[in-house]
This record gives structure tokens, C-alpha cells and sequence, in this order.
């Protein structure tokens, strides 16, 4: 099974160094790292994890074009790629409603954006860039040393983005681990992909939090659910994730108004099993068997656990029971 785990960046960035060798020696297959704004960066981050590790493959799940520029993501994953041959992933996606509110980013036509996005990246991993956009251009482009190219994925949700995903990526990185939404992926994606050499690899996102009592488990994952099932995201996708219509129209208002506390409290079980999976390191495990047996091709887990300690406890019993 490809399973990939994320290192969150909360922490001191040799800490991550430490998190990736962890994953590498627990035989995980991918690290993956998020890359948002106001934790630390990124881009250092990987370049430290990189020179820390010799088998693991790392990815960003995901950056956004928005806030750094298409040339910049291709050098980046160039460099890395001359750290570590063969070992990264670029994944991408434009981001969600955080980025409006609260650095003032204008949310207008993502997917020509990802288009253009991809299309300079594509060109720049393989030689010179001839792309003139309406948001972004790199015409005659090129980077300064003859790169490696390397697998480039995209972040989707919606039916449109899907299907964009589907055409243009090597794989979709989406959250809802419903037999309905997998459906539902492979369906877009596939329809996207029509007529292409090779496909789009399905990689779904989620949370875990392991603990032998189920009850507390699931208590323990509801309050890490509330941006998947109260984000923003197409009204039709309420019912393909098996959600109730009301229940996520009231998240959806809490959300807004800021209160995430309040929020968290309105994540229903039903809500957090849609998006994650809790209960032992047993019940997990066969929980993420029964993703591969429906169709995806890899999966990312976020584990839990307040502290370092209890994080690297629960994925140390992840790895364990799925070895087992």
C-alpha cells in the first residue's frame, strides 16, 4: 500500500527533519508538507527533510500559485529534485476561502489559474516555458541548469477541478473517504483524462486519531474536521460525502463567523467519518485497506495527538498494524 503521513510544520524546522526520518524508518512511502503562510517555511523546510532522509519521497500537499509564482514552484522542485533524484512530488492547488480573508487575495477563475500553473511548471521541469497567460507568463523561460522533471499533482474537490486534474496532472490529491465520493472521483477523473496516455493517480487526504476507545477517538477527530465539512465547497458534494444538507449549513454559518471553537462542537460523527478515520490502530489500518480496495491509489494521513510525543506514538502503532 502507498501511504504517505504529513509532518506539520508547528514545530521547529529540524523537527521535521526528524518527523521525515521517522516516516522513512516506520516505512512509510511519502512525506508530505503543507504550505501555509504563517507557519514556517516551507520550501526550507523540505530542502532540510531532503538532505535528512535517502529513500522516502516528499511532497507538498499542496502550495498555492498564489502565493508564489509558477517559475518559483518549478525552481523549487528542480532543486529539490537535484537533492533528492526522483524523490518529489509537486503538488498543487489554489487554495481555499483563508487566502481572501485573511491576506486580501482576490479567488478569481482557479482553474485557468492551475492551467497556467501547470503549464509553465510542465515546460520549465522539461526545458524552456512559452506560456503567455492572462494571470501569469513565462515566455522564453528557462532555469539556469538543466533540471529534473518529476511528478506534479493537483489539489481537487469540485467536478470541474476533478476532471481539470484528471487531464492535465499525474494525480488528485481530494478529501472524503466515502465508497459515494471515491465513486465520484474516479468518475471525474477518469472523464477528464479521456483520450490521455496513462492516468491521474487517486490520492486521498485524511485525518486519524488512534486510540483503543472508539468514542474518544472519534471526540478527538471532530474538531480537526470542521474546514472539510464546513468549508466552502459545491453544494452538490454534500450529498455525495453523506452528509446531512442542514447540519453543514449550520457548521457552514458558525465557520464563517469565526468561532471555531463553536464550530467543533458542531462536527457530527457522521462528519468526521466522512473525512477521517478513528478508532484503534487496527480499525484504522483496515479502514485504509478498504480505501485501496475501492480504487485509490494512495492515501495521506494526518495522525493526531496534542503533543510531539503522542503524535509519533500514534503513528508508530499506525505503521505497526499495517506491517502486522
Amino acid at each position: 500500500m502507498n501511504v504517505g503521513v504529513t509532518v506539520r510544520l508547528d514545530q521547529p524546522i529540524t523537527a521535521a527533519a526528524e518527523g521525515a526520518r521517522r516516516a522513512e524508518d516506520l516505512g512509510f512511502s511519502t512525506v508530505w508538507l503543507a504550505d501555509h503562510y504563517f507557519h514556517r517555511d516551507v520550501s526550507a523546510a523540505l530542502a532540510l527533510m531532503m538532505a535528512s532522509t535517502e529513500r522516502v519521497r516528499l511532497g507538498t500537499a499542496v502550495m498555492s500559485p498564489f502565493l508564489r509564482h509558477p517559475t518559483l514552484l518549478a525552481s523549487l522542485a528542480a532543486t529539490l529534485r537535484e537533492i533528492g533524484p526522483d524523490r518529489f512530488v509537486l503538488g498543487l492547488g489554489t487554495g481555499g476561502y483563508e487566502f481572501a480573508g485573511e491576506m486580501g487575495i482576490s479567488m478569481r477563475r482557479p482553474l485557468q489559474i492551475t492551467r497556467e500553473t501547470v503549464q509553465i511548471a510542465r515546460e520549465l521541469g522539461r526545458g524552456t516555458a512559452h506560456v503567455t497567460g492572462e494571470t501569469f507568463s513565462a515566455d522564453g523561460s528557462a532555469l539556469r541548469w538543466t533540471p529534473q522533471d518529476g511528478p506534479l499533482y493537483l489539489a481537487a474537490r469540485g467536478p470541474k477541478m476533478l476532471e481539470l486534474a484528471g487531464a492535465i496532472s499525474d494525480g488528485v490529491i481530494t478529501h472524503g473517504i466515502s465508497a459515494g465520493h471515491i465513486d465520484f472521483v474516479k468518475d471525474k477523473v477518469a472523464g477528464g483524462g479521456a483520450g490521455r496516455a496513462g492516468s491521474a493517480a487517486i490520492c486521498l487526504m485524511l485525518d486519524v486519531e488512534i486510540n483503543d476507545d472508539r468514542t474518544e477517538a472519534l471526540r478527538a477527530l471532530a474538531p480537526r474536521c470542521v474546514t472539510m465539512a464546513g468549508g466552502s465547497y459545491a453544494d452538490e458534494l454534500i450529498g455525495i460525502y453523506g452528509l446531512d444538507a442542514d447540519e453543514v449549513r449550520a457548521l457552514r454559518a458558525t465557520v464563517r463567523s469565526g468561532d471555531r471553537t463553536a464550530a467543533a462542537t458542531q462536527v457530527t460523527d457522521s462528519m468526521a467519518e466522512a473525512f477521517g478515520l478513528a478508532g484503534s490502530a487496527e480499525q484504522v489500518a483496515a479502514g485504509l485497506h478498504a480505501l485501496f480496495e475501492a480504487g485509490v491509489d494512495e492515501v495521506i494521513v494526518s495522525v493526531g495527538g496534542s503533543t510531539p510525543d503522542q503524535t509519533a506514538h500514534q503513528l508508530t502503532a499506525l505503521s505497526e498494524a499495517l506491517s502486522s
